[in-house]
């Protein structure tokens, strides 16, 4: 009997801890995703596929590379800083995970023929943080179950790419995206009835998997169109869980493993030189969340599955506008605008990424220094539309809490992006 009720103690952390693989928050782009992929891109609010004159639409649609000639590096750092709470009834909590977070981006191309093209780009499509203090939902998570503290995910990808100039207005690129999950960290506590005392449960891993990517870009003078499409990539997650001393039996190992599917994204988009001074840029981007049907965890000592989360998320789509004015031969006015799509609905709404459909804000500045170096700056603000939990399903210790009364509440949530890049043309 009483390895009953440690093994199913272990179920119940496991089942909040590791369920969070595919719930992580992210605070720019639905789910988890985090599309900023370089300076330029921020201030045109990822506006960016179908640019063939930027060198920083490379990193959006390695097809750009064709129209370049010679070759490039450019670095960029972007902070972010995301203010998230939410008022469970029992008054506002601010999580403390709302400090500033560095994200790095890294991109080089070389032309190597008229015709041939290679480039990589370095930067961390998904990841971002949230932690609630304890106490936070104490008076709605049942006894026994797992209430969720903090959720980490940081994922880097490495792009390497090659493009191929079909004719003198369209190019057509291909290559890799290998993900390095360098952390997940997703950890909890037991709801014993005395806050303060709660066992905590920890869970971390890490993970490498990869995908593919493609692009097109076509160029008709003042009109140009793009597309780039990454892959569905699935990342084997080797972790370990530490559980409260009494919650397993010495023999009982705490190694586990699951598969995170990292969802296809499709982002087309048109772009037309309306004036010799400005550009105007439409983009979609498609994104797979519906890959999110399940996260399955077995145990690796005894081979069986420990937790089944049910995910149910849909496929979501960000509108994109962004315009670039040309104040002076050197420098460059951007602004951009989103409306993004929130894959999760209520039924499976999870404190862990109180997502929501949000609207995205931006603007920057690029100065062409004179040898080929231009610097880039952008700052977006983002503001989810605030979101009330209002579910009238029980929660029951044991079973799946998403969408239950153990996650009501009115979550608020916004965030404030800077970045600053550099790039080097070599001609």
């Amino acid at each position: 009997m009483q390895l009953k009720k440690t093994f199913q103690l272990s179920r119940l952390a496991l089942s909040c801890g590791i369920a969070m693989l595919a719930m992580n928050q992210s605070v720019q782009a639905s789910g988890f995703a985090v599309p900023e992929l370089n300076i330029t891109g921020l201030a045109l609010s990822n506006a960016l596929v179908a640019n063939p004159d930027s060198l920083a639409a490379i990193a959006y649609n390695p097809a750009a590379m064709s129209f370049h000639e010679g070759s490039s590096v450019a670095a960029g750092a972007l902070l972010v800083k995301p203010d998230l709470s939410v008022d469970t009834g029992s008054g506002s909590v601010d999580s403390t995970a709302n400090d500033v977070v560095g994200i790095p981006s890294l991109s080089a191309h070389s032309k190597l023929t008229e015709t041939w093209s290679l480039g990589i780009s370095v930067n961390a499509p998904f990841g971002l943080e949230t932690e609630w203090p304890a106490g936070t939902f104490d008076a709605q998570y049942p006894l026994g179950s797992t209430i969720p503290t903090q959720s980490k995910l940081e994922i880097v990808a490495f792009s390497p790419s090659v493009a191929y100039k079909i004719s003198e207005n369209i190019s057509f690129a291909g290559g890799v995206d290998y993900y390095w999950m360098r952390e997940v960290i997703f950890n909890g506590v037991a709801n014993a009835g005395s806050p303060g005392s709660n066992p905590v449960a920890n869970l971390k891993g890490d993970g490498r998997g990869v995908g593919l990517n493609l692009g097109l870009m076509i160029d008709q003078g003042n009109w140009s169109f793009g597309g780039s499409y990454h892959s569905e990539a699935n990342i084997p997650i080797e972790g370990t869980v530490d559980l409260p001393a009494t919650a397993l039996p010495a023999f009982f190992s705490n190694n586990v493993h699951a598969d995170l599917k990292l969802p296809y994204r499709l982002q087309v988009g048109v772009r037309n030189q309306t004036t010799d001074k400005l550009a105007i840029e439409f983009d979609i981007t498609r994104t797979g969340w519906s890959s999110f049907d399940k996260l399955i965890v077995d145990h690796d000592q005894y081979g069986v599955n420990i937790v089944t989360s049910d995910n149910n998320w849909d496929d979501a789509n960000a509108y994109r506008l962004g315009a670039t004015y040309d104040i002076s031969q050197a420098t460059q006015l951007r602004i951009g605008y989103t409306f993004d799509e929130t894959p999760q609905d209520d039924a499976f709404f999870s404190p862990r990424i109180p997502d929501s459909d949000r609207q995205l804000f931006s603007f920057g500045l690029g100065h062409t220094l004179g040898n080929g170096w231009t610097i880039d700056a952008g700052y977006m603000y983002v503001k989810f539309d605030e979101r009330t939990i209002n579910s009238t399903t029980a929660a029951v210790a044991g079973q799946e809490t998403n969408g239950t009364t153990a996650v009501n509440g009115t979550y608020d949530s916004s965030v404030h992006l800077l970045g600053l890049g550099v790039t080097k043309h070599f001609m």
